[in-house]
């Protein structure tokens, strides 16, 4: 149990960083473009899809999915990065 709840810490602390948020706007905007409102053989965007509420559930699926791949690919691996160092004292300067 405490494991779950550092893991949990960790995650929360993950979406309090601004580069997470960033991700998250960036992705939204490329998902409405790319996935939803482009027209293929016509290359042009209809963005009526805005309208739909499935566009909005696919969208918020789509971003918890990469919300949660991207902290255990790059944030979980690497504990130690985000961590502050403390200058170590040296012995004869006590």
């Amino acid at each position: 149990m405490i494991y779950y709840f550092r893991t949990m810490k960790d995650f929360l602390d993950y979406l309090k960083w601004k580069p997470t948020w960033i991700g998250i706007i960036v992705g939204s905007v490329f998902y409405f473009l790319l996935a939803q409102a482009y027209v293929y053989p016509t290359f042009t965007f209809d963005f009526s899809v805005i309208y739909k509420w499935s566009t909005w559930v696919q969208n918020a699926f789509f971003q918890l999915w990469m919300t949660i791949t991207f902290y255990f690919i790059f944030w979980k691996p690497n504990p130690k990065l985000r961590e502050k160092v403390n200058p170590q004292k040296s012995e004869g300067s006590k």
